[in-house]
């Protein structure tokens, strides 16, 4: 028995790495590579390659990631990537060709839930409150750590209401009361707006799937606006901080943060007019010096000195040209086809982290980010994978 915990332990280190460690460091996505190979070393020396041939063969998520991969690959060598999405990438695709999916059932998604969500709170009070860094002395970046966060209060909230267990409806409710104080800590107020649309997604799917219980719904909307009650301040804070930013705006004042955002996305069109089809890959930085020597962008905006276009879908388009963003929305909307095969559980799962990257894309580079890009690329791979044994699982 001891064996059979050790060996299932080692294959499913990286899930309890991205519960637990990816909250810790900046570089914790590199860490996870290691744990990955731990994970496809034991899976091999366990199962053969019965789970490869079985994966590679059914799983058409993994073909999608092999044609990105490839097309990364490709503008690696064309005009540079980011080294961080072809690791993050790659190490994604070995491990879900290897994996086991039986493994990560509803009991293993439970626990995960619980440790990740309480690890979070822990790492959002340590810093923000004891220490009182705030948002900026997070370890990770406080929006792709605040996204993670909203993938397990999505995580908390469909577990709960597919539970009928009242022990376990009770630890489900209270992760989804720890993740969202751990959001309104963060003060992230995209990924904050990202998990409350999710939810309301998700109820509307749970109707449809006629399985809502609606003492769990009436008792969380309860408790919710207690918490909301009981952390106003934070939120009042942030939305004062927001009025501010759009007043500037309206006085004609663009150094904000939300200004800076937008000269960057009107910026666009000049970014991308010499390299529509393959994009500019990770020459923006030069490209935006261009732009300024012949005062097309402003000083605030030459001094921020961007990386990114803080928009997913226009950073995508920039740098990775046309291909790259039909290829980037396919990633976006295939999950959640193929989740139709997979039940309501997992379909609901699945619908959950779309919606949540989707709209965090709107304001921020999740698949940017290592640690949110292999929170997306493995479970939504692994959530995909139980359709193969084409049976409902609810």
């Amino acid at each position: 028995m001891f064996k059979k915990y050790l060996i299932n332990g080692l294959i499913l280190l990286p899930f309890i790495w991205l519960s637990t460690g990816i909250y810790l460091s900046n570089d914790s996505d590199k860490t996870m590579v290691i744990m990955i190979l731990i994970s496809i070393t034991t899976s091999l020396i366990t199962f053969g390659i019965k789970e490869i041939k079985k994966n590679i063969i059914n799983n058409r998520f993994i073909w999608l990631l092999l044609v990105i991969f490839s097309y990364m690959l490709f503008s690696y060598f064309y005009h540079g990537v980011s080294s961080r999405e072809i690791r993050a990438l790659i190490a994604s695709l070995l491990l879900l060709i290897t994996f086991p999916h039986q493994l990560l059932n509803k009991i293993t998604l439970s626990i995960l839930t619980v440790i990740g969500s309480i690890t979070g709170l822990i790492v959002v009070i340590y810093f923000s409150i004891i220490l009182n860094l705030g948002r900026n002395g997070f370890p990770v970046n406080a929006i792709p750590f605040s996204t993670i966060t909203a993938t397990y209060l999505i995580f908390s909230i469909v577990l709960l209401l597919h539970c009928n267990n009242l022990k376990t409806q009770i630890i489900m409710l209270l992760m989804v009361l720890i993740n969202i104080s751990s959001l309104i800590l963060s003060e992230t107020r995209g990924t904050l707006l990202a998990g409350f649309i999710a939810i309301i997604f998700i109820l509307l799917k749970t109707l449809h799937f006629n399985k809502i219980n609606l003492k769990i719904i009436a008792t969380s909307v309860v408790i919710i606006t207690g918490m909301f009650f009981i952390l106003k301040q934070p939120i009042e804070q942030r939305i004062e901080q927001t009025a501010i930013e759009y007043h500037k705006i309206e006085a004609g004042n663009l150094t904000s943060s939300i200004g800076l955002r937008f000269q960057l996305w009107d910026s666009v069109p000049m970014l991308m007019k010499d390299d529509i089809l393959l994009g500019v890959g990770n020459n923006i930085r030069s490209e935006i010096d261009n732009l300024y020597k012949k005062n097309d962008i402003s000083q605030s905006l030459y001094d921020l000195q961007p990386t990114h276009l803080h928009n997913q879908y226009l950073d995508k388009i920039v740098k990775n040209g046309v291909l790259g963003f039909i290829l980037f929305m396919f990633l976006l909307l295939l999950p959640f086809v193929l989740s139709k095969k997979t039940g309501a559980l997992y379909e609901q799962l699945t619908l959950g982290i779309i919606i949540i990257f989707s709209i965090a894309s709107l304001t921020d580079v999740p698949f940017n980010h290592g640690q949110t890009l292999f929170i997306y690329l493995l479970f939504i791979g692994i959530f995909n994978m139980f359709s193969l044994n084409n049976k409902k699982i609810k």
